[in-house]
């Protein structure tokens, strides 16, 4: 049942986001759409990572860049820089902004937003003569001293897949929100126009296919729960022991370089490659089952 106590919850972040939105110049309409954001963020990851999602946002400026381009219409961007050692610089951009649908916008900036919380904490981790940069699941090496990047791993694809998964739950919070009737015209309005736009659950069509052959993994709780968890505090490399010793000996390794392949495969057409991205999927499936099998919580 919801309560008024809910109600000020999620207006409680307005002088923030105001702030933050006069900080970086934001206009009305990005802003609006924090005001429901932000809230859906605290719900989702829960009340203890309130502090830590604020400070992200106010860390990481969205920046419209009136490109207008429809293949990369938005991306989250860190890179290092020397400063009294070595710092990190981040920001969100959107490449596509004015002409776009509603539901597209929402779900980019979401998408984004995610991808930041989701590498804020332990961001960097430094060895002997090399650092790596995480962007959640995904590592990037850097040489420590040129700052040159050396190697971008494969799980990239696999961070995608699972951003959006989490992209889809914060709609779907959103959308659940106008049953509060909130007073304020501007939550109320933004927050109709999230549920007017959705029939039933959202779904998110970037990376449909990989998903769809991950759709075992997706729903079992010990993966996804276990997983969100290691991957927004950092601790990523505790990761493929985990799975491991779930789904067997370097199925790990094999679900990230089955979808990274899967994935290259889509880009190009013909029969054969169908046939190898149809190999491709039962393996990826037979890693879900086997996952699923194992796990307690399923």
């Amino acid at each position: 049942m919801y309560t008024e106590d809910m109600k000020r919850a999620i207006t409680k972040y307005i002088p923030f986001i105001d702030l933050i939105s006069k900080k970086y110049k934001y206009p009305d309409n990005i802003k609006h759409l924090l005001y429901v954001i932000v809230p859906a963020f605290v719900i989702k990851y829960g009340i203890k990572k309130e502090h830590f999602i604020l400070e992200c946002l106010d860390q990481v400026p969205i920046i419209i860049t009136g490109k207008e381009d429809p293949k990369i219409q938005a991306l989250y961007v860190s890179y290092p820089y020397f400063e009294n050692g070595i710092k990190t610089k981040k920001a969100i951009y959107l490449n596509r902004y004015n002409n776009i649908p509603f539901l597209n916008l929402i779900d980019n900036l979401i998408h984004e937003l995610n991808h930041a919380i989701n590498s804020y904490q332990n961001e960097v981790v430094f060895e002997e003569n090399t650092f790596y940069l995480r962007t959640g699941l995904t590592k990037a090496i850097y040489d420590k001293k040129t700052l040159n990047l050396l190697k971008r791993e494969n799980t990239y694809v696999l961070e995608e897949i699972i951003n959006c998964k989490q992209t889809e739950v914060i709609i779907d919070i959103i959308k659940q929100l106008k049953d509060l009737n909130i007073d304020d015209i501007r939550i109320q309005n933004t927050i109709e126009a999230v549920s007017g736009s959705i029939d039933d659950n959202y779904i998110s069509p970037a990376y449909f296919v990989m998903k769809h052959y991950c759709q075992e993994l997706l729903n079992n709780k010990t993966f996804l729960l276990t997983l969100e968890n290691l991957r927004i505090e950092g601790n990523i490399d505790d990761i493929e022991n985990w799975f491991n010793s779930i789904a067997g000996d370097d199925s790990y390794n094999l679900l990230v370089n089955l979808l990274y392949k899967m994935m290259q495969l889509q880009k190009t057409k013909g029969l054969f490659n169908q046939i190898r991205i149809n190999n491709i999927a039962s393996k990826l499936v037979d890693i879900g089952n086997r996952f699923n099998q194992n796990s307690n919580l399923k």
